[in-house]
């Protein structure tokens, strides 16, 4: 299964106390792939770094670099499906481009991919991706 993760939802899957945290163990073990970009992983790191402590961020950052699991993507078309908050479209890009299944996201702005009939952008939320994982 390959997925993209909104960076809000990965910072969310770090914390070893959060319900969510599967999310993060999934993932280094490798029960699915994540879908990112250049411009997605410096976003992440941005967000890494004011979240943790520069070597908590470091060494994600390194692990986006070097997973197996973490598959890195090139964007040849920009779809610009999401007018409320433009850099969204990065996710839902991404997601495209990789041919993923999911797009787990938690932001409003995202909504309108689910009214979009083409190209069909397959959102859930965390919730529905935590339950999918424990299954």
């Amino acid at each position: 299964m390959k997925v993209g993760i909104d960076s809000n939802i990965f910072i969310m899957c770090m914390n070893p106390l959060s319900d969510h945290h599967i999310i993060f163990k999934k993932l280094v073990s490798g029960n699915y792939s994540l879908c990112i970009t250049t411009e997605i992983s410096l976003e992440y790191l941005e967000v890494f770094q004011i979240k943790f402590n520069s070597v908590k961020s470091e060494m994600l950052h390194k692990f986006l670099h070097e997973s197996n699991y973490v598959i890195d993507t090139e964007v040849f078309f920009k779809w610009n499906l999401i007018i409320a908050d433009p850099d969204d479209n990065k996710y839902a890009d991404c997601y495209l481009a990789s041919n993923a299944d999911y797009l787990v996201i938690n932001d409003k702005h995202f909504s309108v991919l689910k009214q979009t009939e083409f190209p069909t952008v397959r959102c859930i939320n965390i919730d529905e991706f935590t339950k999918m994982l424990t299954e």
